[in-house]
């Protein structure tokens, strides 16, 4: 009987171990790629919280806001030529919690003109049964 107990005990771990949830959070930044490479800056930005309190910091702006972010990638990157094609590269991701993460990366983009590129940081939450992003430092 002890060690049936033991081995579902150690089966429980080693699932729990296991369901930690660094694929679903890659998933989100893969969509956001997809998006930003089909031009559909509604559909990237689906991977952010969608709140007044979302955070955004490149460069010397703080943005807040979901709409604003919006907006702001809106006036920025008014077109297919501005957009580029997006490649993210992930190179940690790591768990703070069951429900939070920090995701440090690199960010390319390849356009007819430039390569501009540059490094992330995010806060990735999971808020309503969905991962994400609450908080994004983004720089050149």
């Amino acid at each position: 009987m002890f060690k049936k107990g033991l081995s579902l005990i150690l089966l429980l771990v080693a699932f729990s171990a296991s369901a930690v949830p660094t694929d679903d959070i890659a998933q989100v930044l893969k969509a956001q790629e997809a998006a930003w490479n089909r031009g559909d800056l509604d559909a990237y930005m689906q991977g952010y919280w969608n709140n007044e309190k979302m955070r955004f910091v490149s460069g010397d702006k703080f943005r807040y806001g979901w709409e604003e972010t919006l907006a702001a990638y809106k006036r920025n990157y008014p077109d297919k030529a501005t957009l580029g094609t997006l490649k993210f590269t992930i190179k940690e991701i790591k768990m703070l919690s069951n429900y939070g993460a920090m995701v440090v990366g690199r960010w390319q983009l390849t356009r007819a003109k430039d390569k501009p590129s540059g490094v992330f940081t995010l806060l990735v939450e999971k808020i309503d049964d969905r991962w994400v992003i609450t908080h994004d430092h983004t720089s050149d």
